[in-house]
C-alpha cells in the first residue's frame, strides 16, 4: 500500500516538475509575459503537458509493485481532477479550448505512458524467457 502511494505521488511530482521546467523554458523562449499566453504558446504547452503526463504515467507504473496499468489509471484520474478544477477556475489568459484539451490529453497520456512501461517489461520478459 505504501509503495502504491509513493508511486502515485512520485509520478504526479515528476509530471508536475516536468511541466514547470518546460513552461519556464517555453515562456522564456517565446517571450511570453505572465498572464498573456498566445495561442501558439498554449499549443506548445499542450504538447509538453501531454509528454509530461506520459512520463508521469511511465514513472508511476515503474514504481508500482504490481498492477502497473491500474496505477497509471489512478494517476490519470488525479490529473483529470486537477484539469477539471482548472477548467472551472482558469488562470488569466487560459482559453477554454486549451483547458478542455488538457482535460482529455493529460489523463490519456498518463495511461499511454503506463502502458508503454508495461509493454517494455513484457518485451524484456519475453526476451529473457524466449
Amino acid at each position: 500500500m505504501l509503495r502504491s502511494v509513493v508511486a502515485l505521488i512520485a509520478g504526479f511530482a515528476i509530471m508536475t516538475f516536468t511541466v514547470l521546467i518546460a513552461t519556464i523554458l517555453a515562456a522564456l523562449a517565446m517571450g511570453i509575459a505572465p498572464g498573456a499566453p498566445t495561442p501558439a504558446y498554449l499549443a506548445i504547452n499542450l504538447v509538453y503537458s501531454a509528454a509530461a503526463s506520459a512520463i508521469g504515467g511511465y514513472a508511476t507504473a515503474s514504481l508500482a509493485q504490481a498492477r502497473h496499468s491500474a496505477h497509471a489509471m489512478i494517476l490519470a484520474l488525479m490529473i483529470l481532477v486537477v484539469n477539471v478544477s482548472g477548467f472551472f477556475n482558469p488562470q488569466p489568459g487560459q482559453e477554454r479550448w486549451y483547458l478542455a484539451a488538457l482535460i482529455v490529453l493529460g489523463p490519456v497520456s498518463a495511461v499511454v505512458g503506463g502502458r508503454i512501461r508495461v509493454a517494455a517489461v513484457a518485451r524484456r520478459a519475453a526476451q529473457v524467457h524466449g
